[in-house]
Formats: C-alpha cells, sequence, structure tokens
C-alpha cells in the first residue's frame, strides 16, 4: 500500500506526531489530522504554495480553566466552572461556529476540542485573513465559550451542570470572563519552537567551543607540571580566564534541559545528552 503524503506531513502518523509535539493528546491529534487529511487529501499531493499560508488557516489555544468567573451585568453574576463538567462537555465544542466578541459570526469552526493539563483547548479552522492577522499582532489573544447548560449548582456562587458548548467567541474589544485563555495561529507556534531550537544550538555550540578551551588549557598544566605541592585554591598562573571545575558544572546544569520535547527533533535531544554525560564526567560519575 503506497502511502500519499497531505499537505506538509509526509503521511498520517507524521501528522499525529507533528500536533502531539504541539500539545494535542494522541487521541485529538488523530481525529484533527483525519479532519486534515480529509480536507486536503487530493489537494495536496500536487498543492505547491506556501505552507504558512495554509498553517495560517488553523488556530488553537485554551478556551477555559476550572475557574470562578465574575459578568457584573449577567446572570448568573459568580459562575464556577468545574473539572469533571469541563472534560464531560469538552467534546461537544467540535464542529461549532466562531464569531468575534460573541456577536459577529466568523467563517470558521471548532474541528477538534479535549480536556487536558487542566484546560479545554481546542483547534479551529479560521477562514478571514484580517482575524488572522489580529491574532498574530496580538491584538486578539483571549477567547470565551458559548454555551448552554441543563441545570446550577451552588459552589461559591453557581456552577452550571449539563454544559453543551454551542459556539467560541474571538475577543478584540471584550474581557474574557476566564483571563487565561489563549489564541494562537498554528504557524506562531511553529516559529516559537524553530527560534528555541536555533537558540539551543547556538547555546550548545558556544558550550562546545568553552569545554574545547578548558581541555586544552588542562592539556598544558598537566604537561608542564612536574613534582611539586600544589595550592588547590590557587588559580594556575598565566591563565587569566581560568575557571573552576564547580563553575563549569554549576553553568552546564543551567544550559541543560532535563527533558527535551520529541517536536524538537534528534538533533538537540542528542546535544543535550552530551552535555549531561559531560556533567557526569566533570562530577566524576560518568
Amino acid at each position: 500500500m503506497m502511502v500519499m503524503p497531505f499537505g506538509k506531513w509526509r503521511d498520517f502518523e507524521d501528522c499525529v506526531r507533528d500536533f502531539m509535539g504541539r500539545g494535542l493528546d494522541e487521541d485529538s491529534a488523530k481525529r484533527l489530522c483525519g479532519y486534515l487529511q480529509a480536507k486536503l487529501g487530493e489537494e495536496s499531493s500536487t498543492w505547491t504554495g506556501s505552507i504558512e499560508h495554509r498553517e495560517g488557516k488553523i488556530i488553537g489555544g485554551e478556551a477555559l480553566h476550572p475557574v470562578e468567573t465574575v459578568h457584573p451585568n449577567e446572570w448568573p453574576r459568580i459562575r464556577v466552572y468545574l473539572e469533571d463538567e469541563l472534560k464531560r462537555a469538552a467534546g461537544t465544542l467540535v464542529g461549532k461556529p466562531l464569531t468575534l466578541d460573541h456577536i459577529y459570526p466568523l467563517k470558521g469552526r471548532v474541528v477538534e476540542a479535549s480536556y487536558g493539563d487542566g484546560a479545554l483547548k481546542y483547534v479551529a479552522e479560521l477562514d478571514d485573513e484580517k482575524v488572522l492577522e489580529w491574532i498574530r499582532k496580538g491584538v486578539i489573544k483571549r477567547c470565551s465559550v458559548e454555551y448552554e447548560w441543563r441545570s446550577l449548582e451552588k459552589v461559591n456562587g453557581v456552577a452550571p451542570k449539563g454544559i453543551t458548548f454551542t459556539g467560541l467567541a474571538l475577543l478584540k474589544d471584550f474581557e474574557p470572563g476566564d483571563p487565561e485563555t489563549t489564541v494562537e495561529v498554528w504557524e506562531m507556534v511553529g516559529s516559537i519552537l524553530e527560534e528555541r531550537i536555533k537558540a539551543l544550538e547556538e547555546e550548545n555550540s558556544s558550550l562546545r567551543r568553552r569545554i574545547k578551551a578548558l581541555e586544552e588549557a588542562r592539556d598544558g598544566l598537566v604537561k608542564g607540571l612536574g613534582e611539586a605541592v600544589i595550592d588547590p585554591e590557587a588559580k594556575p598562573q598565566g591563565l587569566e580566564n581560568y575557571v573552576p571545575k564547580d563553575e563549569i558544572i554549576r553553568e552546564l546544569r543551567r544550559a541543560v534541559f532535563e527533558r527535551v520535547p520529541r517536536s524538537w527533533g534528534y538533533g538537540p535531544y542528542l546535544q543535550n545528552r552530551r552535555v549531561k554525560a559531560l556533567i557526569r564526567r566533570l562530577e566524576g560519575k560518568g
């Protein structure tokens, strides 16, 4: 069976890995890639346009958290969103329309939604270049859900129960009830990761140069030493840039990552592992 590419991905699994690297769980990533594969399918194998332009139609972020919100001019004035309720209702956001400030319909809809890491997360398709540009420039950076509820439960205010989401509003001129919501164009997420990878590679390159210089200085010291009593606190003569080993270890620990995200690729992961190995050697554990 021949596997055909679609969009910018080599195959379906490549798409799933990409979106899992951006924060979606595996099931959500598979559903989103299924949607994109069905939408791009036939045209994607011959399409030669800009990947960034096509990616620019996909937005994502966090739509709501377990939080207490205050609405002075609405009823109920204080609303409490419970985690169990958000988990149960997350899937009802899929397929729902987008609006601007809860008023103006937008050409777009939510294509995936799930609850994880303490937030209701969403991915949506938006075909409105003006609004996309507002998101890129930070004019729009918050959102607000629209929903119906079956009942209200008193919990330091009232908690909507039996929620069914009916839409997602991108907020330009209004403040969100939940100030921690986010809206991002997916191309921006990729750009941020690329910049972070580049910074990591430059940092690792600088560390390698410094380590090489230190090793050369060490070799020079070993060759020049005869029988002598060495003061462990004294700095070697003629080495103005001498750096104590403990300081080197501290600097390396600041630079190394505990875990490199899978989406960064094998190169940064390998460099990070080499730095960890060097730290162990300097500590005498290697």
